[in-house]
Protein backbone atom coordinates (compact mmCIF):
# COMPACT_ATOMS: atom_id res chain seq x y z
CA UNK A 1 0.00 0.00 0.00
CA UNK A 2 1.32 3.27 -0.79
CA UNK A 3 1.74 6.45 1.45
CA UNK A 4 0.53 9.70 -0.01
CA UNK A 5 3.49 12.40 -0.77
CA UNK A 6 2.55 14.94 2.03
CA UNK A 7 3.28 17.86 -0.20
CA UNK A 8 1.29 20.74 1.63
CA UNK A 9 2.93 19.55 4.99
CA UNK A 10 6.11 19.81 3.86
CA UNK A 11 8.41 22.77 5.73
CA UNK A 12 8.50 26.35 4.48
CA UNK A 13 12.14 25.87 3.30
CA UNK A 14 11.36 23.07 1.09
CA UNK A 15 7.79 23.85 -0.04
CA UNK A 16 9.09 27.07 -1.43
CA UNK A 17 11.75 25.77 -3.64
CA UNK A 18 8.73 23.31 -4.77
CA UNK A 19 5.54 25.84 -5.53
CA UNK A 20 8.65 28.40 -7.63
CA UNK A 21 9.10 25.44 -10.09
CA UNK A 22 5.54 25.03 -10.39
CA UNK A 23 3.18 26.18 -13.17
CA UNK A 24 0.99 29.26 -12.35
CA UNK A 25 -2.11 26.95 -12.74
CA UNK A 26 -0.86 24.32 -10.01
CA UNK A 27 -0.19 27.26 -7.69
CA UNK A 28 -3.63 28.09 -7.88
CA UNK A 29 -5.29 25.06 -6.78
CA UNK A 30 -2.57 24.84 -4.20
CA UNK A 31 -4.10 27.94 -2.85
CA UNK A 32 -7.42 27.19 -3.19
CA UNK A 33 -6.86 24.01 -1.27
CA UNK A 34 -4.92 24.91 1.41
CA UNK A 35 -4.71 28.34 3.51
CA UNK A 36 -0.62 27.66 4.37
CA UNK A 37 0.26 27.43 1.01
CA UNK A 38 -1.69 30.16 0.36
CA UNK A 39 0.38 32.24 2.36
CA UNK A 40 3.48 31.13 0.84
CA UNK A 41 2.20 31.43 -2.92
CA UNK A 42 1.70 35.32 -2.14
CA UNK A 43 5.21 35.74 -0.65
CA UNK A 44 6.00 34.84 -4.68
CA UNK A 45 4.76 37.98 -5.45
CA UNK A 46 2.42 37.16 -8.46
CA UNK A 47 1.66 40.46 -9.11
CA UNK A 48 -1.22 40.78 -11.90
CA UNK A 49 -2.66 44.08 -13.32
CA UNK A 50 -6.60 43.17 -12.68
CA UNK A 51 -9.32 40.51 -12.78
CA UNK A 52 -12.24 40.26 -14.89
CA UNK A 53 -15.68 38.45 -14.19
CA UNK A 54 -18.10 37.30 -16.92
CA UNK A 55 -21.04 35.75 -16.12
CA UNK A 56 -22.26 34.08 -19.55
CA UNK A 57 -25.64 31.87 -19.00
CA UNK A 58 -24.58 28.84 -17.51
CA UNK A 59 -20.40 29.72 -17.31
CA UNK A 60 -18.54 32.38 -15.15
CA UNK A 61 -15.49 33.04 -16.41
CA UNK A 62 -12.36 34.81 -14.64
CA UNK A 63 -9.92 36.01 -16.29
CA UNK A 64 -6.72 37.57 -14.65
CA UNK A 65 -4.34 39.85 -16.88
CA UNK A 66 -0.67 41.03 -15.95
CA UNK A 67 1.23 43.97 -17.40
CA UNK A 68 2.80 42.01 -20.43
CA UNK A 69 -0.14 41.11 -21.60
CA UNK A 70 -0.19 37.27 -20.21
CA UNK A 71 -3.16 36.29 -19.68
CA UNK A 72 -4.37 33.32 -16.91
CA UNK A 73 -8.28 32.09 -17.33
CA UNK A 74 -10.89 30.34 -14.94
CA UNK A 75 -13.62 28.83 -16.56
CA UNK A 76 -16.60 27.58 -14.69
CA UNK A 77 -19.23 25.51 -16.37
CA UNK A 78 -22.53 25.21 -14.49
CA UNK A 79 -24.92 22.38 -15.81
CA UNK A 80 -26.84 22.22 -12.26
CA UNK A 81 -26.77 22.34 -8.64
CA UNK A 82 -24.99 19.66 -7.89
CA UNK A 83 -22.62 19.01 -11.21
CA UNK A 84 -20.19 21.48 -12.27
CA UNK A 85 -16.82 21.15 -14.85
CA UNK A 86 -13.85 23.72 -13.73
CA UNK A 87 -10.87 24.66 -16.17
CA UNK A 88 -7.90 26.66 -16.23
CA UNK A 89 -6.32 27.92 -19.42
CA UNK A 90 -2.95 29.67 -19.17
CA UNK A 91 -0.60 29.56 -22.37
CA UNK A 92 -2.78 27.82 -24.58
CA UNK A 93 -3.09 24.72 -22.34
CA UNK A 94 -6.32 23.69 -20.59
CA UNK A 95 -6.35 21.63 -17.21
CA UNK A 96 -10.02 20.68 -16.62
CA UNK A 97 -11.47 19.38 -13.47
CA UNK A 98 -15.05 18.32 -12.04
CA UNK A 99 -16.43 19.24 -8.39
CA UNK A 100 -18.60 20.75 -6.19
CA UNK A 101 -20.63 24.51 -6.96
CA UNK A 102 -17.98 27.14 -7.64
CA UNK A 103 -17.87 29.07 -4.38
CA UNK A 104 -16.71 32.97 -4.12
CA UNK A 105 -14.19 31.95 -1.78
CA UNK A 106 -12.51 30.61 -5.05
CA UNK A 107 -12.64 34.24 -7.07
CA UNK A 108 -11.00 36.26 -3.04
CA UNK A 109 -8.46 33.28 -2.69
CA UNK A 110 -7.15 34.02 -6.04
CA UNK A 111 -7.28 37.65 -6.00
CA UNK A 112 -5.54 37.41 -2.78
CA UNK A 113 -2.29 35.59 -4.02
CA UNK A 114 -2.15 37.26 -7.02
CA UNK A 115 -2.61 41.12 -5.82
CA UNK A 116 -5.26 42.16 -6.87
CA UNK A 117 -7.50 44.42 -4.52
CA UNK A 118 -10.47 44.90 -6.69
CA UNK A 119 -12.90 43.29 -9.73
CA UNK A 120 -11.93 45.81 -12.96
CA UNK A 121 -14.95 44.58 -14.48
CA UNK A 122 -17.68 41.96 -14.05
CA UNK A 123 -19.50 41.52 -17.38
CA UNK A 124 -22.82 40.36 -17.62
CA UNK A 125 -23.21 38.79 -21.38
CA UNK A 126 -26.19 36.64 -20.81
CA UNK A 127 -27.47 35.51 -17.59
CA UNK A 128 -29.13 31.88 -17.64
CA UNK A 129 -32.19 30.56 -15.38
CA UNK A 130 -30.06 28.39 -12.97
CA UNK A 131 -29.23 30.82 -9.74
CA UNK A 132 -25.82 32.44 -9.93
CA UNK A 133 -26.42 35.01 -6.81
CA UNK A 134 -24.76 33.00 -4.21
CA UNK A 135 -21.70 32.86 -6.28
CA UNK A 136 -21.42 37.11 -6.95
CA UNK A 137 -23.06 37.66 -4.03
CA UNK A 138 -20.23 38.02 -1.64
CA UNK A 139 -18.05 39.61 -4.22
CA UNK A 140 -15.48 42.58 -3.26
CA UNK A 141 -15.10 46.11 -4.80
CA UNK A 142 -16.00 45.90 -8.75
CA UNK A 143 -14.65 49.42 -10.44
CA UNK A 144 -17.27 48.64 -13.95
CA UNK A 145 -20.38 46.54 -14.28
CA UNK A 146 -20.82 45.89 -18.22
CA UNK A 147 -24.02 44.41 -19.61
CA UNK A 148 -23.84 43.09 -22.93
CA UNK A 149 -26.81 42.89 -25.09
CA UNK A 150 -26.71 39.45 -26.33
CA UNK A 151 -30.50 38.74 -27.17
CA UNK A 152 -32.88 41.40 -29.59
CA UNK A 153 -36.82 41.91 -29.34
CA UNK A 154 -36.97 40.88 -32.98
CA UNK A 155 -36.43 37.40 -32.16
CA UNK A 156 -37.74 36.63 -28.54
CA UNK A 157 -41.54 37.08 -27.47
CA UNK A 158 -42.53 39.87 -25.11
CA UNK A 159 -42.89 37.24 -21.93
CA UNK A 160 -39.40 35.84 -22.35
CA UNK A 161 -37.80 39.23 -22.71
CA UNK A 162 -39.33 40.75 -19.58
CA UNK A 163 -37.94 37.57 -17.47
CA UNK A 164 -34.73 37.29 -18.93
CA UNK A 165 -34.62 41.35 -18.19
CA UNK A 166 -35.90 40.12 -14.42
CA UNK A 167 -33.54 37.99 -13.90
CA UNK A 168 -30.63 40.55 -15.13
CA UNK A 169 -32.35 43.27 -12.32
CA UNK A 170 -31.69 40.80 -10.06
CA UNK A 171 -28.24 40.16 -10.89
CA UNK A 172 -27.54 44.14 -11.48
CA UNK A 173 -29.12 44.41 -7.69
CA UNK A 174 -26.48 42.42 -6.42
CA UNK A 175 -23.40 43.66 -7.41
CA UNK A 176 -24.08 47.47 -8.50
CA UNK A 177 -24.20 48.28 -4.63
CA UNK A 178 -20.25 47.65 -4.68
CA UNK A 179 -19.67 49.23 -8.41
CA UNK A 180 -18.93 52.89 -8.85
CA UNK A 181 -19.52 52.76 -12.67
CA UNK A 182 -21.76 50.65 -15.30
CA UNK A 183 -21.96 50.65 -19.04
CA UNK A 184 -25.30 49.33 -20.43
CA UNK A 185 -25.50 47.75 -24.04
CA UNK A 186 -29.20 46.41 -23.74
CA UNK A 187 -32.37 47.88 -23.95
CA UNK A 188 -34.72 47.73 -21.38
CA UNK A 189 -38.48 46.60 -22.24
CA UNK A 190 -39.59 48.24 -18.80
CA UNK A 191 -38.28 52.14 -18.23
CA UNK A 192 -38.27 51.72 -14.91
CA UNK A 193 -35.91 49.50 -14.35
CA UNK A 194 -33.29 51.74 -16.50
CA UNK A 195 -34.12 54.72 -14.53
CA UNK A 196 -33.72 52.50 -10.88
CA UNK A 197 -29.97 52.22 -12.70
CA UNK A 198 -29.84 56.17 -13.41
CA UNK A 199 -30.91 57.18 -10.10
CA UNK A 200 -28.36 55.35 -8.62
CA UNK A 201 -24.84 57.43 -6.96
CA UNK A 202 -22.57 56.05 -9.61
CA UNK A 203 -19.28 57.95 -10.80
CA UNK A 204 -20.17 57.20 -14.33
CA UNK A 205 -23.16 55.70 -16.28
CA UNK A 206 -22.76 54.77 -19.78
CA UNK A 207 -25.25 54.14 -22.51
CA UNK A 208 -24.75 52.19 -25.74
CA UNK A 209 -27.18 51.77 -28.79
CA UNK A 210 -30.52 51.96 -26.68
CA UNK A 211 -33.17 52.31 -29.40
CA UNK A 212 -35.72 53.68 -27.34
CA UNK A 213 -36.10 57.50 -26.54
CA UNK A 214 -34.57 59.11 -23.62
CA UNK A 215 -36.74 61.99 -22.53
CA UNK A 216 -35.98 64.84 -19.92
CA UNK A 217 -37.24 62.97 -17.05
CA UNK A 218 -35.07 60.17 -17.80
CA UNK A 219 -31.93 63.13 -17.64
CA UNK A 220 -33.29 64.54 -15.18
CA UNK A 221 -33.42 61.84 -12.53
CA UNK A 222 -30.02 60.94 -13.10
CA UNK A 223 -27.31 61.48 -10.10
CA UNK A 224 -24.37 60.61 -11.84
CA UNK A 225 -20.95 63.01 -12.00
CA UNK A 226 -20.30 61.19 -15.70
CA UNK A 227 -23.17 60.28 -18.13
CA UNK A 228 -22.28 59.16 -21.58
CA UNK A 229 -25.03 58.55 -23.90
CA UNK A 230 -23.72 56.87 -27.12
CA UNK A 231 -25.90 56.46 -30.01
CA UNK A 232 -29.45 57.41 -28.52
CA UNK A 233 -32.41 59.07 -30.12
CA UNK A 234 -33.09 62.04 -27.81
CA UNK A 235 -34.85 65.10 -28.67
CA UNK A 236 -32.86 68.10 -29.25
CA UNK A 237 -35.66 70.27 -27.19
CA UNK A 238 -35.25 67.92 -24.21
CA UNK A 239 -31.35 68.58 -23.89
CA UNK A 240 -31.53 71.96 -24.05
CA UNK A 241 -34.25 72.04 -21.12
CA UNK A 242 -32.14 70.17 -18.98
CA UNK A 243 -29.33 72.43 -19.72
CA UNK A 244 -31.89 75.26 -18.46
CA UNK A 245 -32.83 73.41 -15.24
CA UNK A 246 -29.28 73.19 -14.61
CA UNK A 247 -28.53 76.67 -14.87
CA UNK A 248 -31.19 77.22 -12.01
CA UNK A 249 -29.62 74.49 -10.12
CA UNK A 250 -32.94 72.39 -10.61
CA UNK A 251 -31.39 68.76 -11.69
CA UNK A 252 -28.05 66.93 -10.56
CA UNK A 253 -25.94 69.07 -8.88
CA UNK A 254 -22.49 66.12 -8.84
CA UNK A 255 -22.26 66.22 -12.83
CA UNK A 256 -18.93 67.07 -14.15
CA UNK A 257 -19.46 65.30 -17.55
CA UNK A 258 -22.11 64.71 -20.33
CA UNK A 259 -21.95 63.40 -23.51
CA UNK A 260 -24.74 62.80 -26.14
CA UNK A 261 -23.64 61.02 -29.37
CA UNK A 262 -27.43 61.51 -31.29
CA UNK A 263 -28.69 60.43 -34.70
CA UNK A 264 -28.40 63.73 -36.78
CA UNK A 265 -26.73 66.90 -36.57
CA UNK A 266 -28.20 69.14 -33.40
CA UNK A 267 -29.84 72.79 -34.61
CA UNK A 268 -27.43 75.01 -32.67
CA UNK A 269 -30.90 77.58 -32.37
CA UNK A 270 -32.96 75.14 -30.64
CA UNK A 271 -29.99 73.59 -28.53
CA UNK A 272 -28.43 77.07 -27.49
CA UNK A 273 -31.98 78.61 -27.13
CA UNK A 274 -32.30 81.06 -24.05
CA UNK A 275 -28.80 79.79 -22.80
CA UNK A 276 -27.29 83.11 -23.05
CA UNK A 277 -24.25 81.12 -24.34
CA UNK A 278 -20.90 82.77 -24.69
CA UNK A 279 -18.97 81.97 -27.94
CA UNK A 280 -15.14 80.43 -27.54
CA UNK A 281 -12.82 80.54 -30.04
CA UNK A 282 -11.97 76.92 -30.99
CA UNK A 283 -7.84 77.88 -30.67
CA UNK A 284 -8.34 78.39 -27.33
CA UNK A 285 -5.95 75.93 -25.35
CA UNK A 286 -8.40 74.76 -22.03
CA UNK A 287 -7.41 71.41 -19.54
CA UNK A 288 -11.25 69.58 -18.85
CA UNK A 289 -10.86 67.82 -16.11
CA UNK A 290 -12.75 64.98 -15.06
CA UNK A 291 -13.49 62.80 -11.80
CA UNK A 292 -10.03 64.65 -11.14
CA UNK A 293 -8.22 63.57 -14.27
CA UNK A 294 -7.89 65.15 -17.54
CA UNK A 295 -10.84 64.53 -20.15
CA UNK A 296 -9.72 64.98 -23.35
CA UNK A 297 -11.98 64.39 -26.71
CA UNK A 298 -12.21 60.65 -27.89
CA UNK A 299 -13.21 61.53 -31.98
CA UNK A 300 -15.43 58.18 -33.11
CA UNK A 301 -14.23 59.05 -37.02
CA UNK A 302 -10.74 59.70 -38.28
CA UNK A 303 -12.41 62.64 -39.21
CA UNK A 304 -14.17 63.90 -35.80
CA UNK A 305 -13.10 66.95 -34.43
CA UNK A 306 -14.70 69.64 -32.60
CA UNK A 307 -16.14 72.12 -34.35
CA UNK A 308 -17.91 75.01 -32.05
CA UNK A 309 -17.73 75.73 -28.40
CA UNK A 310 -19.27 77.71 -26.04
CA UNK A 311 -19.93 79.15 -22.06
CA UNK A 312 -22.81 78.91 -19.68
CA UNK A 313 -23.35 80.17 -16.32
CA UNK A 314 -25.32 79.09 -13.36
CA UNK A 315 -27.13 80.79 -11.31
CA UNK A 316 -24.13 80.53 -8.84
CA UNK A 317 -21.84 81.81 -10.87
CA UNK A 318 -20.84 77.97 -11.63
CA UNK A 319 -19.61 78.03 -15.13
CA UNK A 320 -19.57 75.17 -17.66
CA UNK A 321 -18.80 74.91 -21.50
CA UNK A 322 -20.65 73.19 -24.40
CA UNK A 323 -18.10 71.44 -27.33
CA UNK A 324 -20.18 70.16 -30.07
CA UNK A 325 -18.56 67.90 -32.72
CA UNK A 326 -19.11 67.88 -36.64
CA UNK A 327 -20.37 64.03 -35.94
CA UNK A 328 -23.54 65.17 -34.12
CA UNK A 329 -21.70 65.15 -30.75
CA UNK A 330 -22.18 67.64 -27.91
CA UNK A 331 -20.15 67.25 -24.82
CA UNK A 332 -20.80 68.90 -21.94
CA UNK A 333 -18.26 70.07 -19.11
CA UNK A 334 -18.69 71.46 -15.50
CA UNK A 335 -15.82 73.83 -14.14
CA UNK A 336 -15.01 72.99 -10.65
CA UNK A 337 -15.67 75.66 -8.42
CA UNK A 338 -13.02 78.36 -7.84
CA UNK A 339 -11.25 78.38 -4.38
CA UNK A 340 -10.19 82.04 -4.62
CA UNK A 341 -14.56 82.63 -4.59
CA UNK A 342 -15.36 85.21 -2.28
CA UNK A 343 -18.77 86.28 -3.65
CA UNK A 344 -20.77 85.25 -0.52
CA UNK A 345 -17.75 85.96 2.18
CA UNK A 346 -18.81 88.77 4.44
CA UNK A 347 -16.23 91.53 4.95
CA UNK A 348 -13.99 91.21 7.75
CA UNK A 349 -14.43 93.85 10.35
CA UNK A 350 -10.81 93.32 12.02
CA UNK A 351 -9.48 93.58 8.26
CA UNK A 352 -11.12 96.79 7.43
CA UNK A 353 -9.98 98.29 10.84
CA UNK A 354 -6.22 96.70 10.01
CA UNK A 355 -6.26 98.57 6.85
CA UNK A 356 -7.29 101.59 7.99
CA UNK A 357 -4.85 101.83 11.13
CA UNK A 358 -1.89 100.45 8.38
CA UNK A 359 -2.77 103.62 6.60
CA UNK A 360 -2.85 106.09 9.16
CA UNK A 361 0.39 104.49 11.24
CA UNK A 362 2.39 105.37 7.78
CA UNK A 363 1.05 108.85 7.07
CA UNK A 364 1.20 109.80 11.05
CA UNK A 365 4.93 109.07 11.39
CA UNK A 366 5.77 110.62 8.30
CA UNK A 367 3.68 113.97 9.44
CA UNK A 368 5.49 113.05 13.26
CA UNK A 369 8.84 113.24 11.40
CA UNK A 370 8.22 116.30 9.22
CA UNK A 371 6.85 118.22 12.73
CA UNK A 372 9.99 116.94 14.28
CA UNK A 373 12.18 118.58 11.84
CA UNK A 374 10.17 121.30 11.99
CA UNK A 375 10.43 121.95 15.53
CA UNK A 376 14.00 121.32 15.36
CA UNK A 377 14.74 124.43 12.67
CA UNK A 378 12.03 126.52 14.59
CA UNK A 379 13.76 126.11 18.04
CA UNK A 380 17.85 126.23 16.09
CA UNK A 381 16.29 129.70 14.15
CA UNK A 382 14.37 131.53 17.18
CA UNK A 383 16.73 130.56 19.57
CA UNK A 384 19.39 132.68 17.57
CA UNK A 385 17.25 135.30 16.51
CA UNK A 386 14.79 136.44 19.79
CA UNK A 387 15.71 136.33 23.33
CA UNK A 388 13.60 133.35 24.71
CA UNK A 389 11.61 132.99 27.84
CA UNK A 390 12.28 129.37 28.97
CA UNK A 391 8.61 128.40 30.64
CA UNK A 392 6.34 129.32 27.48
CA UNK A 393 9.32 128.12 25.25
CA UNK A 394 8.77 124.79 27.05
CA UNK A 395 5.77 124.56 27.49
CA UNK A 396 5.35 125.30 23.65
CA UNK A 397 7.27 122.81 22.55
CA UNK A 398 5.75 119.85 24.58
CA UNK A 399 1.96 120.88 23.76
CA UNK A 400 3.16 120.32 19.77
CA UNK A 401 4.81 116.91 20.85
CA UNK A 402 0.80 115.77 22.66
CA UNK A 403 -0.65 117.20 19.37
CA UNK A 404 0.96 114.57 17.56
CA UNK A 405 1.37 111.74 19.44
CA UNK A 406 -2.00 111.80 21.04
CA UNK A 407 -3.57 110.60 17.76
CA UNK A 408 -1.12 108.23 16.90
CA UNK A 409 -1.70 106.68 20.39
CA UNK A 410 -5.60 106.67 20.10
CA UNK A 411 -5.23 104.66 16.93
CA UNK A 412 -2.77 102.11 19.02
CA UNK A 413 -5.45 101.74 21.67
CA UNK A 414 -8.26 101.39 19.42
CA UNK A 415 -6.67 98.70 17.43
Amino acid sequence: MRTAFPLLRLPYLVLMPVLEQMEITERISLSILSKRVRKFVKLLKMKWKYVNLRLDDNRIEMKVFSDNSEEFAIVKHIFNDQFNYLFYQYQGYFTGCTGSPFPVGYVLSIMDVMHCKSINQFIVAEHSELDSIPIIAKLPKIDEVVVENRWSSNVLFDKTLFQKEKRLLKVLRTVLPVSSAVTISCCFQNRNHLREILKGNFDTVILKYFNKLITLNDLWITNTKVLELHKVTLNIRDLNRYFKLWMKKLCNDRLEYLEVRIYGYPSMDLLLNGLDAVPVPIETKREFRVLGNVKRFVPEGLYEKIILEFDITRVDERTATIRISNYETVCFYVWPESTNNTRNIEPNQTSFISTIYNSCVELFERLFLCFILFCESFFIFFSTSFNWNLDYDVFFICLSFLIVLLPYCFINLLL
